[in-house]
């Protein structure tokens, strides 16, 4: 962020992320990044509703560029954020009292930027507003392929909680509603116990790609790996961070946190194979910074990070 961009934070009050200019109308442009404050989905640890706040404040006075790119002498002219003219488009309207009502919100203002062109970033908010932000993409690009980072599966059955819907069913519901292609879909960084196989039978019988941590150490595995993350990239994609595929060492201020995960680097480095695909992901998304719990500020800064790799 440049002094100009910070010292205006400070006499505003503001952070929008990485100092992005603030545009609370859909209009036609490269990309925009929205929050959504929601949490009514999530099973065990809540607070994922004040996630966009975090994300936001933990990029203030960060560059719009990651070090990496700037050794490799990409600056202003590579592929980074600085290179295009996004937006931040503030929060979508997500009240807490019901979830057909938040993953509607999410999916008619995401919808809106995109019949303008944006590509989408989200920042949540607990991983059932993912639902709504496949339902606007894949209404306009048809089914998507999906890269997701998760400890979790995310394809249970939300009747057994007295709901249809909560933060671990999305990506079933997604299948069966055809907003996802599962021949091009990847999980990476599964390592939650399960009570039952269920969900893992579901993903394989349609053709889900499943990496957990142990499998990206087997060097075996390697051309496999880019193989699969490659063709998701074959059609218009979708990547989505449930920052509980980090190690809680890393991050401990999410909705599950299970030992055995990826480091900060894995996930920078892993992410570094989507600018391989022959184009731009459509819409991405962080998901499940709850910031009231312990650990909250190194999680905040780590999401930020991560949303900025995915830009190159």
């Amino acid at each position: 962020m440049n002094p100009e961009t910070l010292l205006e934070s400070l006499r505003t009050g503001l952070t929008p992320f990485l100092g992005l200019p603030m545009a609370l109308t859909p209009a036609p442009g490269p990309g925009v990044v929205l929050g959504a404050p929601y949490d009514g989905g999530v099973i065990n640890r809540p607070g994922a509703r004040f996630g966009p706040w975090a994300i936001r404040n933990a990029t203030m006075g960060m560059g719009r560029l990651s070090m990496p790119m700037r050794l490799q002498g990409q600056d202003e002219g590579g592929r980074g954020m600085a290179a295009v003219d996004w937006v931040d488009g503030g929060n979508i309207p997500t009240r807490p009292f019901s979830m057909e009502e938040a993953l509607g919100a999410v999916e008619q203002t995401m919808g809106a930027w995109i019949d303008q062109g944006a590509r989408t970033l989200m920042l949540g908010g607990d991983h059932l507003m993912t639902l709504g932000a496949l339902r606007a993409h894949a209404g306009k690009a048809g089914p998507l392929g999906l890269l997701h980072l998760d400890a979790h599966p995310d394809a249970g059955h939300g009747e057994l909680w007295g709901a249809k819907y909560h933060h671990g069913t999305w990506l079933r519901q997604a299948i069966e509603e055809g907003l996802v292609d599962p021949r091009h879909t990847v999980q990476i960084g599964l390592r939650a116990p399960r009570f039952d196989s269920e969900e893992l039978v579901f993903l394989l019988d349609s053709g889900v790609r499943m990496w957990t941590p142990w499998d990206l150490q087997d060097m075996r595995l390697h051309a496999q790996f880019q193989g699969d993350i490659a063709r998701v990239g074959q059609k218009p994609a979708y990547v989505s961070v449930d920052l509980d595929v980090l190690d809680p060492a890393y991050c401990p201020a999410v909705a599950e946190p299970v030992p055995g995960g990826l480091s900060v680097l894995e996930v920078l480095t892993l992410l570094r194979h989507i600018h391989r695909w022959r184009a731009p992901w459509v819409g991405a998304d962080i998901m499940e910074l709850a910031p009231a719990l312990e650990g909250s500020q190194t999680s905040a800064k780590a999401a930020a990070h991560i949303a900025l790799q995915l830009f190159g």
